[in-house]
């Protein structure tokens, strides 16, 4: 695996499903929102910052907030309490059941930003030429 370039949707695609965004085969997490420390197939860190993903998850939930918002002044429900009981459920999806995979997509922006741009060795991006032939 290493040296080899993942295409970004594939390490995306595999935050979404709650996957290790490197190898694709370890879960993310061990319980609903509990974060596996490190990935039990390959051994990424999974946040080797504490909190690297505080951002997305952040703005994430301020969309949602937003989303719920604008759909609270547009529409007028004909019955109140309908309406209140219809936007606390799509708010407790969008926010609450929604927070493993907003986990697992920050998780993978940040293995993509560290990949990228970041300071783990480990993890820059090789072309196929850096790697050596041991035959």
């Amino acid at each position: 695996m290493a040296g080899e370039r993942i295409p970004y949707g594939s390490i995306l695609s595999r935050g979404l499903r709650l996957r290790c965004p490197q190898c694709g085969v370890g879960k993310l997490f061990n319980r609903w929102l509990h974060l596996a420390p490190s990935c039990p197939h390959c051994q990424l860190a999974y946040e080797p910052l504490e909190g690297n993903s505080w951002w997305f998850m952040y703005y994430s939930t301020a969309v949602f907030t937003g989303v719920i918002i604008l759909a609270m002044l547009l529409i007028r429900p004909a019955n109140h309490a309908f309406g209140r009981l219809v936007i606390f459920a799509v708010a407790f999806f969008l926010i609450v059941l929604s927070l493993p995979y907003r986990k697992g997509l920050a998780i993978a922006f940040d293995y993509l930003s560290e990949l990228r741009f970041g300071n783990r060795p480990e993890l820059r991006l090789r072309d196929r030429t850096d790697r050596v032939d041991n035959s």
